[in-house]
Protein backbone atom coordinates (compact mmCIF):
# COMPACT_ATOMS: atom_id res chain seq x y z
CA UNK A 1 0.00 0.00 0.00
CA UNK A 2 1.97 3.46 -0.79
CA UNK A 3 1.70 6.37 1.81
CA UNK A 4 -0.99 8.28 0.14
CA UNK A 5 -3.16 5.54 0.67
CA UNK A 6 -1.80 4.69 4.21
CA UNK A 7 -3.04 7.72 5.42
CA UNK A 8 -6.51 8.18 3.68
CA UNK A 9 -7.23 5.44 5.60
CA UNK A 10 -6.16 6.32 8.92
CA UNK A 11 -9.32 8.60 8.12
CA UNK A 12 -11.87 5.97 7.74
CA UNK A 13 -13.43 4.41 10.48
CA UNK A 14 -13.26 0.82 11.12
CA UNK A 15 -15.85 -0.46 9.21
CA UNK A 16 -15.25 1.34 6.46
CA UNK A 17 -11.47 -0.03 6.16
CA UNK A 18 -13.15 -3.42 6.61
CA UNK A 19 -15.94 -3.09 4.23
CA UNK A 20 -15.13 -5.97 1.68
CA UNK A 21 -14.42 -8.59 4.57
CA UNK A 22 -16.62 -11.64 4.24
CA UNK A 23 -16.31 -15.31 5.14
CA UNK A 24 -18.59 -19.11 3.38
CA UNK A 25 -18.04 -22.25 3.94
CA UNK A 26 -16.31 -24.31 1.74
CA UNK A 27 -18.36 -27.58 1.47
CA UNK A 28 -19.41 -29.90 -1.16
CA UNK A 29 -23.08 -29.71 0.19
CA UNK A 30 -23.47 -25.63 -1.21
CA UNK A 31 -26.61 -25.83 -2.68
CA UNK A 32 -26.68 -22.52 -5.05
CA UNK A 33 -23.96 -20.69 -6.66
CA UNK A 34 -21.19 -23.94 -6.68
CA UNK A 35 -19.86 -22.46 -9.99
CA UNK A 36 -18.46 -19.26 -8.11
CA UNK A 37 -15.96 -21.02 -6.74
CA UNK A 38 -15.66 -24.22 -8.70
CA UNK A 39 -14.81 -22.45 -12.26
CA UNK A 40 -11.46 -20.46 -12.97
CA UNK A 41 -12.15 -16.85 -12.01
CA UNK A 42 -10.37 -14.22 -10.16
CA UNK A 43 -11.35 -12.05 -6.51
CA UNK A 44 -11.00 -8.08 -6.73
CA UNK A 45 -10.02 -8.74 -2.59
CA UNK A 46 -7.10 -10.93 -1.44
CA UNK A 47 -8.50 -14.68 -0.67
CA UNK A 48 -7.94 -16.97 2.04
CA UNK A 49 -8.96 -20.49 2.36
CA UNK A 50 -8.45 -22.89 5.29
CA UNK A 51 -9.54 -26.37 4.84
CA UNK A 52 -9.66 -27.01 7.99
CA UNK A 53 -11.01 -31.06 7.35
CA UNK A 54 -11.01 -33.84 4.24
CA UNK A 55 -9.39 -32.81 1.20
CA UNK A 56 -10.06 -31.52 -2.48
CA UNK A 57 -7.85 -29.66 -5.25
CA UNK A 58 -7.38 -26.41 -6.39
CA UNK A 59 -6.40 -24.69 -9.57
CA UNK A 60 -4.13 -21.74 -8.89
CA UNK A 61 -2.91 -19.87 -12.13
CA UNK A 62 -3.50 -22.74 -14.27
CA UNK A 63 -1.87 -25.14 -12.04
CA UNK A 64 -3.63 -27.55 -10.33
CA UNK A 65 -3.06 -29.07 -6.42
CA UNK A 66 -4.31 -31.43 -4.39
CA UNK A 67 -5.21 -29.87 -1.06
CA UNK A 68 -5.53 -31.71 2.14
CA UNK A 69 -6.74 -30.93 5.81
CA UNK A 70 -5.08 -28.18 7.74
CA UNK A 71 -3.88 -26.48 5.04
CA UNK A 72 -4.12 -22.79 4.33
CA UNK A 73 -4.07 -21.10 0.67
CA UNK A 74 -3.17 -17.50 0.66
CA UNK A 75 -4.10 -15.78 -2.75
CA UNK A 76 -3.41 -12.22 -3.60
CA UNK A 77 -6.19 -9.94 -5.14
CA UNK A 78 -6.75 -10.87 -8.98
CA UNK A 79 -5.13 -14.44 -8.57
CA UNK A 80 -6.97 -17.09 -11.05
CA UNK A 81 -8.19 -19.86 -9.28
CA UNK A 82 -10.92 -22.58 -9.06
CA UNK A 83 -11.62 -24.75 -5.42
CA UNK A 84 -12.79 -27.79 -6.00
CA UNK A 85 -13.79 -29.47 -2.57
CA UNK A 86 -13.93 -33.26 -1.42
CA UNK A 87 -17.10 -34.98 -0.49
CA UNK A 88 -15.59 -34.62 3.16
CA UNK A 89 -14.21 -31.09 2.96
CA UNK A 90 -14.81 -28.68 5.42
CA UNK A 91 -13.47 -25.22 5.30
CA UNK A 92 -13.68 -21.45 5.23
CA UNK A 93 -13.12 -19.10 2.35
CA UNK A 94 -12.54 -15.29 3.57
CA UNK A 95 -11.93 -12.66 1.41
CA UNK A 96 -9.81 -9.68 2.74
CA UNK A 97 -9.94 -6.11 2.76
CA UNK A 98 -6.35 -4.62 1.89
CA UNK A 99 -5.09 -3.18 5.15
CA UNK A 100 -1.28 -1.56 5.72
CA UNK A 101 -1.10 -3.20 8.89
CA UNK A 102 -2.37 -6.49 7.89
CA UNK A 103 -1.07 -7.49 4.73
CA UNK A 104 -1.21 -10.75 3.28
CA UNK A 105 1.29 -12.70 1.01
CA UNK A 106 2.35 -10.81 -2.60
CA UNK A 107 2.39 -14.28 -4.36
CA UNK A 108 0.09 -17.39 -4.00
CA UNK A 109 0.78 -19.43 -0.93
CA UNK A 110 -0.20 -23.09 0.17
CA UNK A 111 0.77 -23.91 3.53
CA UNK A 112 0.34 -26.97 5.39
CA UNK A 113 0.02 -26.08 8.92
CA UNK A 114 1.75 -29.41 11.18
CA UNK A 115 1.58 -27.95 14.31
CA UNK A 116 -1.83 -28.50 16.37
CA UNK A 117 -1.69 -25.05 18.45
CA UNK A 118 -1.17 -22.84 14.93
CA UNK A 119 -4.46 -24.98 13.18
CA UNK A 120 -5.95 -24.10 16.34
CA UNK A 121 -5.20 -20.52 16.59
CA UNK A 122 -6.04 -20.01 12.98
CA UNK A 123 -9.34 -21.89 13.29
CA UNK A 124 -10.36 -19.66 16.37
CA UNK A 125 -9.59 -16.15 14.56
CA UNK A 126 -11.67 -17.34 11.86
CA UNK A 127 -14.50 -18.85 14.05
CA UNK A 128 -14.85 -14.90 15.66
CA UNK A 129 -14.16 -13.30 12.36
CA UNK A 130 -17.55 -15.22 10.77
CA UNK A 131 -18.99 -13.58 13.70
CA UNK A 132 -17.83 -10.40 13.97
CA UNK A 133 -20.29 -8.07 15.80
CA UNK A 134 -21.50 -4.76 14.47
CA UNK A 135 -18.40 -3.14 13.10
CA UNK A 136 -20.09 0.46 13.04
CA UNK A 137 -19.61 -0.22 16.98
CA UNK A 138 -15.52 0.63 17.44
CA UNK A 139 -14.61 -1.65 19.72
CA UNK A 140 -16.44 -4.59 17.19
CA UNK A 141 -14.31 -2.99 14.58
CA UNK A 142 -11.12 -3.08 16.23
CA UNK A 143 -11.48 -6.33 17.56
CA UNK A 144 -11.74 -7.43 13.74
CA UNK A 145 -8.75 -4.94 12.84
CA UNK A 146 -6.86 -6.93 15.40
CA UNK A 147 -7.89 -10.74 14.36
CA UNK A 148 -6.51 -9.51 10.62
CA UNK A 149 -3.06 -8.28 12.23
CA UNK A 150 -2.72 -11.64 13.63
CA UNK A 151 -3.78 -13.80 11.16
CA UNK A 152 -1.61 -11.61 8.70
CA UNK A 153 1.23 -12.54 10.61
CA UNK A 154 -0.19 -16.14 11.34
CA UNK A 155 0.61 -16.34 7.92
CA UNK A 156 3.85 -14.49 7.32
CA UNK A 157 5.54 -16.73 9.88
CA UNK A 158 4.52 -20.06 8.01
CA UNK A 159 5.40 -18.69 4.78
CA UNK A 160 9.04 -18.14 6.05
CA UNK A 161 9.24 -21.76 7.34
CA UNK A 162 7.81 -22.91 3.44
CA UNK A 163 9.85 -21.67 0.83
CA UNK A 164 8.19 -22.01 -2.38
CA UNK A 165 9.12 -24.44 -5.29
CA UNK A 166 11.37 -23.34 -7.84
CA UNK A 167 8.99 -23.04 -10.71
CA UNK A 168 8.85 -25.20 -13.76
CA UNK A 169 8.71 -23.50 -17.64
CA UNK A 170 6.05 -25.32 -17.80
CA UNK A 171 4.07 -23.68 -14.89
CA UNK A 172 5.53 -20.47 -16.02
CA UNK A 173 3.81 -20.71 -18.91
CA UNK A 174 0.43 -21.52 -17.68
CA UNK A 175 0.44 -18.75 -15.32
CA UNK A 176 1.42 -16.56 -17.84
CA UNK A 177 -1.32 -17.79 -20.03
CA UNK A 178 -4.49 -17.37 -17.05
CA UNK A 179 -2.72 -13.46 -16.59
CA UNK A 180 -3.30 -13.17 -19.72
CA UNK A 181 -6.68 -14.45 -20.09
CA UNK A 182 -7.62 -12.10 -17.32
CA UNK A 183 -6.48 -8.97 -19.08
CA UNK A 184 -8.13 -9.79 -21.85
CA UNK A 185 -11.06 -11.67 -20.90
CA UNK A 186 -13.37 -13.11 -23.49
CA UNK A 187 -11.44 -11.18 -26.40
CA UNK A 188 -8.43 -13.26 -27.51
CA UNK A 189 -8.89 -17.04 -28.48
CA UNK A 190 -6.13 -19.64 -27.88
CA UNK A 191 -3.95 -18.47 -30.90
CA UNK A 192 -4.02 -15.18 -30.10
CA UNK A 193 -3.15 -15.71 -26.29
CA UNK A 194 -0.37 -18.23 -27.61
CA UNK A 195 0.69 -15.63 -30.30
CA UNK A 196 0.86 -12.89 -27.32
CA UNK A 197 3.22 -15.60 -24.98
CA UNK A 198 5.66 -16.05 -27.64
CA UNK A 199 4.44 -20.19 -27.98
CA UNK A 200 2.89 -22.17 -30.32
CA UNK A 201 -0.85 -22.95 -29.86
CA UNK A 202 -0.22 -26.76 -29.73
CA UNK A 203 2.71 -26.23 -26.87
CA UNK A 204 0.15 -23.99 -24.94
CA UNK A 205 -2.69 -26.19 -24.91
CA UNK A 206 -0.49 -29.36 -24.34
CA UNK A 207 1.02 -27.06 -21.28
CA UNK A 208 -1.64 -25.78 -19.90
CA UNK A 209 -3.56 -29.28 -20.38
CA UNK A 210 -0.57 -30.85 -18.28
CA UNK A 211 -0.92 -28.29 -15.60
CA UNK A 212 -4.47 -28.40 -15.00
CA UNK A 213 -6.35 -30.70 -16.79
CA UNK A 214 -7.68 -28.34 -19.45
CA UNK A 215 -6.61 -27.46 -23.05
CA UNK A 216 -6.22 -23.94 -23.29
CA UNK A 217 -9.73 -23.60 -25.01
CA UNK A 218 -11.55 -25.16 -22.34
CA UNK A 219 -10.10 -23.08 -19.75
CA UNK A 220 -10.98 -20.02 -21.87
CA UNK A 221 -14.21 -21.18 -22.00
CA UNK A 222 -14.80 -22.15 -18.29
CA UNK A 223 -13.32 -18.47 -17.39
CA UNK A 224 -15.78 -16.72 -19.33
CA UNK A 225 -18.88 -18.57 -18.88
CA UNK A 226 -17.64 -18.23 -14.43
CA UNK A 227 -18.07 -14.40 -15.89
CA UNK A 228 -21.33 -14.56 -17.89
CA UNK A 229 -23.01 -16.03 -15.16
CA UNK A 230 -21.46 -13.56 -12.54
CA UNK A 231 -22.52 -11.01 -14.39
CA UNK A 232 -26.01 -12.18 -14.87
CA UNK A 233 -26.28 -12.69 -11.27
CA UNK A 234 -24.95 -9.44 -9.96
CA UNK A 235 -25.00 -6.53 -12.20
CA UNK A 236 -28.32 -5.41 -14.25
CA UNK A 237 -26.35 -5.33 -17.59
CA UNK A 238 -28.47 -6.67 -20.69
CA UNK A 239 -27.35 -10.00 -21.71
CA UNK A 240 -26.43 -8.56 -25.29
CA UNK A 241 -24.37 -6.40 -23.80
CA UNK A 242 -22.74 -9.42 -21.73
CA UNK A 243 -21.94 -11.51 -24.83
CA UNK A 244 -20.69 -8.84 -27.07
CA UNK A 245 -18.57 -7.89 -24.15
CA UNK A 246 -17.35 -11.54 -23.82
CA UNK A 247 -16.34 -11.85 -27.18
CA UNK A 248 -19.71 -14.20 -28.37
CA UNK A 249 -20.34 -12.95 -31.99
CA UNK A 250 -24.40 -12.48 -31.26
CA UNK A 251 -26.87 -12.54 -28.24
CA UNK A 252 -27.91 -16.10 -30.10
CA UNK A 253 -24.86 -17.22 -30.00
CA UNK A 254 -24.08 -16.49 -26.28
CA UNK A 255 -27.28 -17.85 -25.59
CA UNK A 256 -26.90 -21.43 -27.05
CA UNK A 257 -23.51 -21.43 -25.69
CA UNK A 258 -25.12 -20.61 -22.33
CA UNK A 259 -27.65 -23.11 -22.25
CA UNK A 260 -24.95 -25.92 -23.47
CA UNK A 261 -22.97 -25.33 -20.11
CA UNK A 262 -25.72 -24.56 -18.37
CA UNK A 263 -29.05 -25.94 -19.27
CA UNK A 264 -30.56 -22.75 -18.70
CA UNK A 265 -31.00 -19.60 -20.96
CA UNK A 266 -29.48 -16.63 -19.57
CA UNK A 267 -32.78 -14.91 -18.76
CA UNK A 268 -33.67 -17.82 -16.48
CA UNK A 269 -30.61 -17.88 -14.71
CA UNK A 270 -31.06 -14.59 -13.84
CA UNK A 271 -34.56 -14.62 -12.92
CA UNK A 272 -32.98 -18.06 -10.53
CA UNK A 273 -29.69 -16.64 -9.49
CA UNK A 274 -32.14 -13.49 -7.78
CA UNK A 275 -34.65 -15.75 -6.49
CA UNK A 276 -31.89 -17.32 -4.93
CA UNK A 277 -30.70 -14.16 -2.81
CA UNK A 278 -33.60 -13.34 -1.42
CA UNK A 279 -33.95 -16.49 0.45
Amino acid sequence: MSLIRLFESRDLTEAERLAGLSLESVSPLTRHGRWRRETPHAEDHPVLIWIARGHGRITIDARAHGIVAHTAIALPAGTPFALQPGQTTEGVLMRIPELFEAPMPDSPRLLRLVDAGTQTELTGLLDHLARPGDLAVPADGRAALGRLVLISALLEREATRHAPPKASAGTRLAAAFARAVERDLGQSNVEALAATLGVTPTHLTRTVKTACGLTAAQYVGERVMHEARRRLADTDAPAAGIAAELGFGSPAYFSRAFRRVTGQTPSTFRAASRRTRTV
